[in-house]
């Protein structure tokens, strides 16, 4: 064995002769080193690292198992094999060493061929455990650099659809990173933090290039577009697992503090951590950017939007911690070639990993394309999908029928119930459609209480109608169960391909033409669009006295709590507590408050969908005369007039009936607190 080659042994035991024996037939194939004690091993290793430690279990002094703990108890020579020797040959004996850590045992006198080929093979095991741990070493830090090259390279993707933002992911990670380590968290954290930060715009893979390289100010719609890009981002990483809360960043950076922001109006706390740095560190490279509408802002007045908006937009206590960071200096460097570019040639690999994040990424930007083709209340297809999809599946089908569904007066919903009950008839709407349809069917929410269906195939009239029929009659009864059925109905206008209209603007339009004349019927109905039948007829003094009769409610029998917003509940609030005053009235408040019970899967928050089925709950068992809005994220307020306390209390009741009835996840407990307006508490 050649001397580079050669392994060292460490013989610790307290017999002279031991030791020389040991040496004597061992030297020929190791570097030998002796010491007669626990004490001097210890010492020995302090300043070696043998590669094979021949240990006797009893010595004087410290004995073979208290050295033996000492070593298994630090993390550097823990990793030495120890191989125990004793003229001890119990079993029990043998198998108190093998616990205590020892990888074998020798018994004395040594029979030396015997040792040495238990020695050979512990150091056989030793080196190849040590040759692949360096492997996993190697390749650990070669998957680093992978993992980094390939989040440079969505990031640079993705500000690359930006004209006005490039190298935007890597300031705003700088800009994290910096904060990240101003709070004192360890390296690990902050390497976490950064990464999260490159892919907090990932979800902007699925906005139209036209809508971010806009050269003026988005109309509305178009800003609601862009708002969907944190529930596409967090889409698309979900299934990442090796970076941890990345779908946090992506999915609550445009949270604000005071709860005014989106996705979920999510205030304070609940946002969290990571998302409200990402959220500090993306406003400060938009403020200290140019932007094609204006030049990037000076120092002073960075400072001085941070403070203005601390407490409100951004975390006051990040906000100020990052204030203080300006003040002394702090600032975000262009990105360089090293920022951009990680991943050096290792062993041919770069070429591949560059094809294989040019797959990752083309898979990637089609998911985000079929997420931003859906809409996200009903989860239905959008407008974009069925003006860009249904052309091709028109083509490709020899006959179809397209259907134009209408929830006609559908605004009365959200200004009787408000929004939040509106949301929840379209989604029960939707879902009622859905049962009726086929699974290839095609069902797209093309506006606000505007519903597309395309069925493939299907031609014949008297299944038309059945289906038309079917869709009528179950969608209606869904909203008289809510108790909307008796302020809007439903229209459908049919168009069949290609007899009605040989492309899909075509068949839009004149499924559109045969819906209009229904709605001047306030029923709901279905009709055929027949070429020189249907036309859109003039507007009559009829139809101005029905439009009137519409807007000063004389047409309906409006039934339901009034919903208010805050600011306007609390003036109403007072107003009703005078008439308390003046009128003797009875008057009752009740709180409702949604809580997690024990059972529950969801440990974080409220879902949405409680509160949503609460507001639907109150608007659907209170009278148009009652007033109520939402106090919290889990509470909604109501007050009850002309009722006494235990006709209060059957409200209140009524309520929680309703909304167990509505809501079957049984996540989540509703309780009510309910008081008397008095006049000494106004």
């Amino acid at each position: 064995m050649a001397n580079e080659e050669r392994k060292k042994i460490l013989v610790v035991d307290d017999d002279r002769l031991s030791l020389v024996v040991a040496e004597e037939f061992l030297k020929d194939d190791y570097d030998v080193d002796c010491v007669d004690s626990g004490e001097a091993a210890l010492l020995y290793l302090q300043s070696n690292y043998p590669d094979v430690i021949l240990l006797d279990l009893h010595m004087p002094g410290m004995g073979g198992r208290e050295t033996l703990n000492v070593i298994m108890s630090s993390s550097l020579l823990k990793h030495i094999p120890v191989i125990c020797i004793t003229a001890d040959s119990k079993s029990e004996t043998e198998i108190e060493c093998l616990s205590i850590g020892a990888l074998d045992y020798i018994t004395k006198p040594f029979v030396p061929q015997v040792a040495k080929s238990r020695i050979s093979r512990i150091v056989e095991l030793n080196e190849l455990k040590n040759n692949l741990a360096e492997q996993l070493d190697k390749k650990t830090r070669l998957l680093e650099k992978v993992t980094l090259n390939f989040i440079m390279a969505i990031a640079n993707t993705i500000d690359a659809k930006d004209a006005y933002t490039s190298g935007h992911s890597i300031r705003v990670a700088k800009c994290a990173e910096a904060i990240a380590t101003e709070l004192g968290w360890d390296d690990e954290e902050v390497q976490n933090i950064k990464y999260i930060a490159l892919l907090h715009d990932i979800g902007k893979i699925g906005i139209p290039d036209a809508i971010l390289n806009k050269p003026y100010h988005l109309s509305v719609e178009e800003f609601n577009i862009v708002k969907k890009h944190p529930i596409i981002g967090r889409e698309i990483l979900k299934d990442i697992h090796m970076i941890d809360s990345v779908t946090d960043g992506a999915l609550y950076h445009h949270e604000r503090y005071d709860g005014n922001g989106y996705p979920f109006g999510l205030k304070g706390k609940e946002i969290p951590l990571c998302a409200r740095i990402v959220g500090i560190a993306d406003s400060y490279d938009a403020m200290t950017s140019n932007r094609v509408y204006r030049s990037k802002l000076k120092k002073e007045d960075v400072i001085s939007e941070f403070e203005r908006c601390k407490g409100t937009q951004f975390d006051p206590e990040l906000t100020e911690l990052f204030l203080k960071m300006l003040k002394r200096g702090f600032y975000v460097p262009e990105a360089d070639y090293e920022d951009n570019h990680v991943l050096e040639e290792e062993n041919g690999l770069k070429g591949e990993v560059n094809s294989l994040l040019s797959k990752v990424l083309s898979e990637y930007t089609e998911e985000a394309k079929r997420i931003a083709m859906k809409d996200a209340l009903t989860g239905l297809y959008n407008r974009s999908y069925a003006e860009t999809t249904l052309p091709g599946v028109l083509k490709e089908n020899n006959v179809s029928t397209l259907f134009m569904i209408d929830i006609n007066n559908f605004s009365e919903i959200n200004e009787m119930y408000g929004h939040i009950a509106g949301d929840f008839a379209l989604t029960s709407f939707a879902d009622n459609v859905k049962q009726c349809i086929k699974e290839d069917d095609i069902l797209c929410r093309v506006g606000k209480d505007r519903f597309v269906l395309l069925v493939k195939g299907l031609h014949n009239k008297d299944e038309i109608r059945g289906l038309a029929q079917n869709i009528l009659t179950k969608t209606t009864a869904g909203l008289r169960g809510n108790v909307f059925g008796n302020m809007v109905f439903v229209t459908i206008g049919i168009a069949i391909y290609p007899e009605n209209g040989s492309t899909y603007e075509l068949l839009y339009e004149n499924a559109d033409k045969a819906s209009y004349h229904l709605k001047r019927n306030d029923k709901s109905a279905f009709e055929f669009f027949e070429d020189g039948k249907v036309e859109i007829a003039n507007v009559t003094m009829t139809d101005i006295n029905h439009i009137r009769s519409m807007i000063e409610g004389k047409d309906y029998n409006f039934n339901g709590v009034f919903h208010v917003e805050y600011d306007e509940f609390k003036r109403m609030y007072n107003y009703i507590a005078r008439g308390v005053v003046r009128n003797h009235q009875s008057v009752q408040t009740v709180l409702f408050t949604l809580e997690i019970n024990d059972t529950a899967l969801y440990r974080k928050m409220i879902p949405d969908e409680a509160m949503n089925v609460l507001e639907a709950a109150v608007a659907s068992s209170l009278r148009m005369v009652d007033v109520g809005t939402r106090y919290s994220s889990v509470q909604y307020i109501v007050i009850l007039l002309d009722a006494d306390f235990e006709n209060g209390k059957k409200v209140a009741q009524r309520v929680m009936n309703k909304f167990y009835k509505m809501y079957a996840r049984g996540d989540v407990d509703l309780s009510y607190d309910i008081q008397t307006m008095c006049p000494k508490t106004v």
